[in-house]
């Protein structure tokens, strides 16, 4: 197999299995289903990954689309949230999209299950993380220390208003938990 064909086929591979990782959770998926919803064969695998741990640690450090859209955004200004950060944030909590979040994003749907897997995730998981916390940490105002501890901050309630809203059966809780995260994340993320 020629070397990009296999950079192809590992790429449609890792993609495969993040889809499946996000919707069924670690446990909840087999290298048979990873494969076969890649339209390979099980024996091509271990061609690309040593184990199923490789693999998910693998989906883990692929670029968020999130950061991925900020990065492509333009060069931060760290005036104020700008360009595409706060929309990006808006539609992360919009209430409209608490039952899609969980199969977009790594951070809300596979938390638990990286605790659980081993170091290989639980370092490609940190290496996502702090990226994009940079990403947002470079577009808003203030000095490296603050903006940071301020990124950070809005991560977490970024991704545990969703793992909430998520999580609740109550429509008006779940709204109301999102409204809330989302007015304390541009708070926090355009204080001065």
């Amino acid at each position: 197999m020629r070397s990009d064909q296999k950079a192809k086929t590992r790429e449609r591979i890792v993609r495969s299995a993040g889809r499946l990782f996000r919707r069924y959770g670690y446990s909840g998926v087999g290298i048979d289903d990873i494969m076969a919803a890649a339209d390979l064969t099980r024996g091509g695998f271990y061609a690309h990954f040593r184990s199923k741990q490789d693999l998910f640690a693998a989906t883990l450090a692929e670029e968020l689309e999130l950061a991925r859209q900020l990065r492509g955004s333009g060069e931060p200004d760290g005036e104020h949230l700008s360009g595409a950060a706060k929309p990006l944030i808006d539609f992360y909590l919009d209430a409209r999209n608490r039952t899609r979040m969980p199969a977009m994003c790594p951070l809300i749907s596979l938390s638990a299950d990286v605790a659980r897997v081993g170091d290989a995730a639980g370092a490609a998981y940190t290496a996502t993380l702090r990226d994009l916390v940079a990403e947002i940490s470079r577009r808003i105002p203030g000095e490296p220390p603050d903006a940071l501890a301020r990124a950070l901050a809005a991560v977490a309630l970024c991704v545990g208003g969703v793992v909430l809203a998520h999580a609740v059966n109550d429509e008006q809780l779940a709204d109301a938990l999102l409204a809330a995260c989302r007015t304390r994340v541009v708070a926090e993320l355009e204080a001065r």
